[in-house]
């Protein structure tokens, strides 16, 4: 996974000070979206930066307390976290920075995160049953897509079940790979209370969703199906982009974030998540849950894949406040 390869480049570089790495990693966010989506990402979530470069013996050698801790029990200052919490942050951002030949970065504050659940309706399927109403959504609030239907499974919960690839607005001539299920979310609220526009902070959209396989009689067509999450961000009016689809994209998109996961018939449930910045621009999110085929042809029924527990949620992190000494 291209995550685990970045952290791993990280490491080669902050720990061993390989140039090898420092090269590739470079050469990589240079030319690679998707992996500076996820560096944003990392850079932007200060609990992910602080658990994965927590090391102890770190804490040791700022912790002079320390020492004592066989004679009485030891409670760390808030000033000593927050400023271990300064260096994690800093040590990841040098490195990038390195990378760009800015020269040494230095973290002043440690910033706060802010989360906020933005609302889905429907996102667990627990008050729907039934067919999910065919056709690209044309309002906020509303499944819409594919062939698909809500089941009530073995244990009383409801799940969405893909049904069938195919075209979501209906053209016969031009046959999909994927079986899609769209809702538009509406960003006006988020971007007036949170104030997107202003350079200070930004904010990182995230889609999550749990996707399940089971046993079916097309699984021998279908040895790539594999289960995406998407995000598009639009400065539109809603109804436009149904109307303009798939070519709004290109005309009116202004962000796109995509995960997939391939699972076989039996393996347990998992659970996937697709993360963009959001522009200041952006009026409109259009979330997707798929199931794609990974080729073009007539539509094929398939039945045995499952999506649930689809959220969405927003991240706002200050920009992180750095000097550079050359």
């Amino acid at each position: 996974m291209i995550e685990e390869h970045l952290l791993n480049l990280l490491q080669q570089v902050r720990d061993d000070s390989n140039n090898a790495a420092r090269t590739e990693l470079n050469e990589l966010l240079r030319k690679d979206p998707e992996a500076r989506t996820i560096m944003s990402r990392m850079l932007v979530d200060e609990q992910a930066l602080v658990s994965y470069l927590r090391d102890e013996s770190i804490v040791s050698i700022l912790d002079a307390e320390r020492e004592d801790a066989t004679s009485r029990p030891t409670t760390r200052p808030a000033m000593r976290r927050m400023a271990f919490q300064q260096i994690a942050a800093a040590m990841v951002v040098g490195v990038i920075v390195g990378l760009l030949g800015a020269g040494v970065v230095w973290a002043v504050n440690s910033p706060q995160s802010q989360i906020r659940t933005l609302h889905i309706v429907n996102g667990d399927f627990e008050t729907m049953s039934g067919p999910v109403e065919g056709g690209f959504p044309s309002y906020f609030g509303m499944w819409g897509g594919n062939p698909a239907e809500v089941i009530e499974g073995s244990d009383g919960s409801r799940m969405l079940r893909f049904l069938k690839t195919g075209n979501v607005n209906g053209d016969s001539d031009d046959p999909a790979s994927n079986c899609s299920v769209f809702q538009l979310v509406d960003l006006s609220f988020l971007r007036q209370q949170w104030n997107t526009a202003d350079p200070g902070s930004q904010v990182t959209l995230k889609l999550t969703a749990r996707f399940h396989r089971e046993v079916a009689p097309t699984d021998d067509e279908l040895p790539k199906l594999a289960g995406s999450c998407r995000i598009y961000l639009f400065n539109t009016k809603p109804e436009a982009i149904g109307e303009g689809w798939p070519q709004v994209i290109r005309e009116e998109g202004v962000g796109f974030s995509k995960k997939e996961i391939r699972i076989m018939p039996g393996d347990e449930p998992t659970m996937i998540s697709a993360s963009c910045l959001l522009e200041s621009e952006a009026t409109v999110a259009l979330i997707v849950v798929s199931a794609s085929t990974k080729y073009r042809a007539a539509p094929i029924e398939l039945g045995g894949y499952f999506v649930d527990d689809v959220q969405f949620t927003a991240i706002r992190q200050p920009t992180l406040p750095v000097h550079y000494v050359k």
